[in-house]
């Protein structure tokens, strides 16, 4: 949610208050403080769940070799278990001897003294991981405190349920295996927004396995659009499906074919989809624009080394306006909601290339780790029907043969300076490279939670005229920023347990930041900056803040350096990077 009026402070109050509870997803309902026996040596990693480290956990703990210990239990000090053991929630302690590998989901570990784990141990998933001195333990000992929401199916193997789908572990409970398939009902909720209002998802996802290394997921699903459109310019249901084969070998890969009728957000995006949807719902503020995607694309991802990613997309999408409905909202009911821009209609072919080095594991790299995300993205079309904006925005697109690059980077560092200081800074740069000028769904703005706090939606968006029409869409070519932030534990714990969970502030993060950054339009007329260049520093905005941080939850004050302009007030569901 953006700019948080002091009006709505009683609001805001709530939502910080009902944000421990929500902290742990429906998955993860074991109590995030161990009491096994003794005090625990609680050591907290964050941003250490990295795909290839959930998968390989994943792929042990489902192992039919393995033994496992649903709901907690313990490894008495006379007895030997001689192969690996896999825990899913509640507490599990080590007295004994285990002849193999432990790994623990949404479950909380202590080895004591007289324990002997021959292999590794890998917790994940909002546990702790307590080890005596004395233990012994043969191989590495990973843990990740990261809540994960991990699911139990009916046939026993555990699943990471989709992000912002709130019934994925009720649907992931009723499976049914049809010969070598298995089949789970898809249930769940899309982004809160001024167009659908709230979307319904209801399908099926479907998976087969060939042997250890090879397996193929599918999903397909409806999208039940809970607003009317009276004007008919969308389809009040859409559809998406798609069909993913991964390969785990000594080359892991995924090929994924999807395609369906969906409505997609502009690529300028400063808030997250749940401060957005919030910020709709409760305030009639939607801090995205929307457009009709319908097409269909082919991805390809390799992963040479566990850091490494590299993947290509070609896709074929005809996108299409859609307007602003009267969508339902909490408070401000009798306000307009801000029409949905207008966007420059065509059928388009999009070709993606993205290389992602994720090196944010701080058990393995405790002082310094790093995070790179490049990409490249060329899009044509041979049938578009262009928006006319003023030539001093842009000029005009031809209506066959168009065709325009650009590239984005993200750059991030994170230096722990000890168990309770961190350092964190980032560059994020990108937008148009080359070709003809950017179409309006492609443009770029600056204001907002990410990259700059103290800065409201849209603050910086390249309209001299401040007002080339209503709907008011982003409008630069380009955007820069560098981001700094200090993280600071404070030694609080205000939480209890209450039915399995963990409520109130544990170990709470102060945060002090600042920002610079700018966005613009690229060109050789008068007032553009040449596109072999970056906007004079003179002309970039600047603001400082700070902030209280409880998990992925954050309430932030900010106040912008080079404007006029007041302190903002902002709550945050997710990290800002």
């Amino acid at each position: 949610m953006t700019r948080t009026y002091w009006s709505t402070m009683p609001l805001v109050a709530l939502l910080v208050a009902a944000a421990p509870v929500l902290r742990q997803p429906a998955a993860a309902q074991t109590p995030r403080t161990l009491d096994i026996g003794g005090p625990p040596r609680d050591t907290v990693l964050r941003r250490c769940a990295t795909d290839s480290l959930v998968t390989a956990a994943l792929a042990a703990f489902n192992s039919p070799a393995a033994v496992h210990f649903p709901g907690g239990g313990s490894s008495p000090a006379a007895i030997t278990i001689g192969g690996d053991v896999a825990v899913y929630r509640g507490n599990f302690a080590v007295n004994g001897t285990i002849q193999g590998n432990v790994v623990a989901l949404n479950a909380n570990v202590r080895v004591f003294r007289t324990g002997v784990i021959s292999g590794s141990i890998t917790v994940l998933g909002g546990g702790t991981l307590t080890i005596d001195p004395g233990a012994q333990i043969g191989g590495k000992q990973l843990h990740c405190d990261e809540v994960l929401a991990f699911a139990r199916m009916s046939d026993g193997r555990v699943a990471l349920s989709a992000p912002g789908s709130p019934f994925g572990s009720i649907g992931s409970l009723f499976t049914w295996q049809l010969g070598n398939y298995r089949i789970t009902p898809h249930v769940g909720l899309g982004g809160y927004n001024r167009v659908e209002e709230l979307p319904i998802h209801v399908g099926a996802n479907l998976s087969r396995r060939w042997g250890p290394t090879d397996s193929v997921h599918g999903e397909a699903y409806a999208i039940v659009r809970t607003a009317r459109d009276p004007s008919g310019s969308r389809p009040a249901i859409g559809w998406y499906a798609s069909a993913l084969y991964a390969h785990s070998g000594d080359l892991p890969f995924t090929i994924t074919l999807g395609g369906g009728t969906r409505l997609q957000a502009t690529r300028d995006q400063p808030f997250a989809e749940t401060e957005s949807g919030a910020s709709a719902f409760l305030l009639r503020r939607d801090y995205n624009d929307w457009y009709e995607d319908r097409g269909t694309s082919l991805a390809v991802a390799f992963h040479p080394a566990n850091e490494l990613t590299l993947s290509g997309t070609y896709a074929v999408s005809h996108q299409t306006t859609v307007l602003a409905v009267d969508a339902f909202s909490l408070l401000r009911s009798t306000v307009p909601w801000r029409p949905n821009p207008l966007i420059d209609d065509g059928r388009y072919q999009i070709m993606t290339g993205q290389v992602i080095w994720d090196a944010r594991d701080e058990q393995q790299h405790p002082t310094l780790t790093w995070y790179v995300r490049a990409q490249w993205q060329h899009v044509s079309s041979s049938d578009l029907t262009p928006v006319s904006l003023p030539t001093t925005i842009r000029d005009a697109l031809p209506t066959t043969g168009y065709g325009s690059t650009t590239a984005d980077i993200d750059l991030r560092a994170y230096l722990r300076l000890d168990p309770q200081q961190r350092l964190d800074a980032r560059i994020v740069a990108g937008g148009y490279v080359s070709g003809d000028p950017l179409t309006i769904q492609a443009r770029r703005a600056m204001g907002g939670a990410d990259p700059m706090l103290g800065y409201d939606f849209r603050t910086i968006n390249c309209d001299r005229q401040r007002k080339v029409f209503t709907s008011t869409p982003a409008l630069c070519d380009r955007t820069m920023a560098v981001q700094v932030a200090y993280h600071r534990a404070l030694p609080i714990d205000l939480s209890t347990q209450i039915g399995g969970r963990t409520i109130g502030l544990r170990n709470p993060e102060l945060v002090v930041l600042g920002d610079i950054g700018s966005a613009w339009l690229a060109g050789d007329t008068p007032g553009r900056v040449p596109s072999n260049r970056i906007q004079a520093l003179r002309e970039w905005r600047s603001d400082i803040g700070v902030g209280i941080t409880n998990g992925p939850f954050g309430l932030y004050l900010s106040k912008a350096l080079a404007d006029a302009l007041p302190v903002q007030l902002t709550l945050l569901f997710h990290p800002r990077f």
